[in-house]
C-alpha cells in the first residue's frame, strides 16, 4: 500500500494571513477622549471640548437655596467635540459646589 500524500496546508495559512490582513485594515481608527475642555457657569452650566474625540458633558454639584436640604447633581446632555454640553442651573453660580466635565472616547 502507498501512503496517502499529506494535505497541503499552505492555501489555508494563506487564507488566514488574508483574513488577518483584512480585519487590520478595517480596524476602526484611535480615539481619545475629549481634551481641551472649558467649564461655563452662569443661569446654565456649560462645557465645550475643543479637540479629541467621543463625548462629555458637564456635571455639577449645586448647594440648594435651603441648607437643610441635600445638594443637588446635575448632568448636561452628551454632546461631541465642538458642541456644548448644557444643564439648567435655577440658582445661579453662587450656589455651584464643584463641576468637572465627564468624557467618553
Amino acid at each position: 500500500m502507498f501512503a496517502k500524500p499529506l494535505p497541503r496546508k499552505r492555501g489555508a495559512a494563506v487564507a488566514v494571513a488574508a483574513a488577518t490582513g483584512m480585519l487590520l485594515a478595517t480596524a476602526p481608527a484611535a480615539q481619545a477622549a475629549p481634551d481641551n475642555c472649558t467649564i461655563s457657569s452662569g443661569s446654565s452650566l456649560s462645557s465645550l471640548c475643543t479637540s479629541g474625540t467621543g463625548q462629555h458633558r458637564i456635571h455639577a454639584v449645586l448647594n440648594p437655596l435651603d441648607p437643610r436640604l441635600p445638594q443637588r447633581v446635575v448632568l448636561g446632555n452628551w454632546a461631541p467635540v465642538g458642541q456644548a454640553s448644557v444643564a439648567s442651573n435655577p440658582w445661579g453660580a453662587a450656589y455651584v459646589v464643584n463641576a468637572w466635565v465627564d468624557r467618553t472616547d
